[in-house]
């Protein structure tokens, strides 16, 4: 009897000490060479840690918040997952993902820049993810196209709002007879928020908070320049094509391969599309007003609050961010990891694929989108149909914008942000 109770007890404790977690881990990283260094670095981890095993579900960008929503919604989200921090700041807010004040290091919090974690914190100082990595949007031109019209740029290869246009106007191609654009001088996409990087850099507003943390939609006079710049660029200059609401990647892109844009906006990770098309010709510019502001579109990693192994998910956040890995996905990506001491990793300094130039900016990155929950469902509610309107000829700057106060303070007043 006795020995039958020592096995069973061999039995348990075995069971205990070789049972491991499962931790779903849903990561949105999607260029190839990135999707296989995920894959290797969670190899790393499974091998490391037979205790807590993650599996990997992989997501798409455009489908993201509303699977995560739905999960959350139906009792089954993953246990950590990669997004933009902003999103992670209204998920947290929304009671999605859990604080991670607690866990967070000294170390790592010294190591990236605050106004990244400001980003995924809410007003009482919670934080809701952890950094990742980084984008830079810039101007993608044609070489070529550039020297057979006789434009000369900066060595710094920043350009003003003026001088945007006059390099727009040269290399806008016509046909004499009939007038028809051959060759657009520039496109700036809704989706790619180059409107958001004017207003930024003309230190304007069009969403703003209060002491009590209420929002308002208050369009100031100099994000009214802004956003008029940018529509004239379309309807009074006429160097950029009309269906900027509607543009989809592939054609953009396609179109800039073949001539059809001189310059367009886009994220830097779009070189690895270019390189691997073969196009050499390309360079990159920097659009600065009466600030100098490197659009940035941060990502980061945070934590189910449903998770019920919060330390070791965190365990693995700090091991997909630590220097060495962050370095390796964000290279893999045509990013930037956002820790200071990954970033000085020479591939990120070199002059290849214009790293250089790129690692030059980063001191002027910056979220130009407003950290507002609910501003998604504002732009494209009330502030991107009522551009479009201007666009279309159908109502006029002045209209667009009362009606952007108006409508927007309504939806706002609905998402209980008033």
């Amino acid at each position: 009897m006795r020995k039958n109770w020592v096995v069973l007890f061999v039995l348990i404790l075995s069971t205990a000490l070789f049972s491991s977690i499962t931790l779903d881990f849903y990561c949105l990283a999607w260029q190839p060479q990135t999707v296989d260094t995920v894959y290797d670095l969670v190899d790393i981890w499974n091998e490391e840690n037979p205790d807590v095993q993650i599996n990997l579900i992989w997501g798409t960008w455009e489908t993201s918040d509303e699977f995560l929503q739905t999960s959350y919604r139906g009792g089954n989200p993953p246990d950590i997952i990669h997004t933009d921090t902003d999103v992670l700041a209204e998920y947290g807010i929304m009671g999605f993902v859990t604080p991670l004040n607690n866990y967070i290091p000294k170390e790592m919090l010294e190591d990236i820049p605050s106004w990244l974690f400001d980003e995924c914190s809410d007003l009482k100082g919670n934080i809701f993810g952890v950094p990742w990595l980084q984008e830079i949007q810039v101007v993608f031109y044609n070489k070529s196209v550039f020297e057979e019209n006789g434009v000369t740029i900066p060595e710094n290869r920043m350009i003003t709002w003026d001088e945007l246009l006059d390099i727009a106007q040269k290399v806008t191609l016509r046909d004499p007879k009939t007038g028809e654009v051959k060759r657009w001088g520039f496109l700036a996409p809704t989706m790619e928020y180059f409107h958001w990087a004017l207003i930024e850099q003309n230190d304007g507003h069009v969403l703003v908070m209060d002491d009590n943390g209420k929002w308002k939609v208050e369009i100031d006079d100099n994000a009214k320049e802004a956003i008029e710049f940018y529509i004239s660029l379309i309807t009074k200059y006429k160097v950029s094509p009309p269906d900027v609401m509607s543009i989809d990647y592939t054609s953009l892109m396609q179109n800039f391969l073949n001539g059809r844009y001189a310059m367009v906006t886009f994220g830097c990770w779009n070189r690895r599309f270019l390189v691997q098309s073969k196009m050499y010709d390309w360079g990159m510019l920097l659009v600065t007003g009466k600030n100098i502001v490197s659009p940035s579109n941060p990502q980061g990693l945070g934590v189910s609050n449903a998770c019920k192994h919060k330390e070791e998910a965190f365990r693995f956040v700090e091991f997909l961010t630590n220097p060495e890995n962050s370095a390796d996905v964000a290279y893999a990506d045509w990013l930037f990891p956002v820790r200071n001491s990954a970033v000085e990793d020479p591939r990120f300094l070199s002059s290849e694929y214009e790293w250089d130039i790129l690692y030059s900016w980063l001191p002027y990155a910056r979220n130009v989108r407003s950290n507002m929950p609910g501003y998604l469902t504002f732009e494209w509610q009330v502030f991107v149909p009522q551009i479009e309107q201007v666009i279309l000829g159908k109502i006029s700057v002045e209209e667009a914008f009362k009606n952007i106060e108006k409508e927007g303070n309504k939806v706002l007043r609905r998402l209980g942000l008033q």
